[in-house]
């Protein structure tokens, strides 16, 4: 079998697989999060939400807590072994909002943070 042949098997089957992933993955609303960022946040969403009194919850919402918001890991407490405590920033053109999440087994704790 010739080279031209065993490309063109293995373009086909990997455009079946494409394919399959993107149709069958996207009814899931499945994600992929590799990223350390990603994964905090992901499991963060997961979560039963608390708000401190400070914080208004339209600032946060879950829909855009993983397309807004970065974990700022230098500054966060993740060496906790019962509630790890996260610094979370969205950043703006002209504001940048911290929050201090205490990431517990059932639930997260939002509190405004000053910086």
């Amino acid at each position: 079998m010739s080279l031209f042949k065993r490309l063109l098997f293995y373009f086909f089957g990997f455009l079946i697989g494409l394919i399959f992933l993107f149709y069958f993955m996207d009814k899931k609303n499945t994600t992929f999060n590799y990223s350390p960022n990603k994964r905090v946040l992901a499991d963060i969403k997961k979560k039963k939400w608390i708000f401190s009194s400070d914080i208004d919850s339209i600032e946060i919402n879950k829909i855009n807590i993983l397309n807004d918001f970065n974990v700022d890991f230098s500054k966060s407490d993740v060496d906790l072994d019962s509630c790890k405590i996260y610094v979370v920033e969205k950043k703006l053109k002209e504001d940048n909002f911290y929050y201090w999440v205490k990431n517990c087994s059932k639930s997260a704790m939002f509190k405004k943070n000053s910086y």
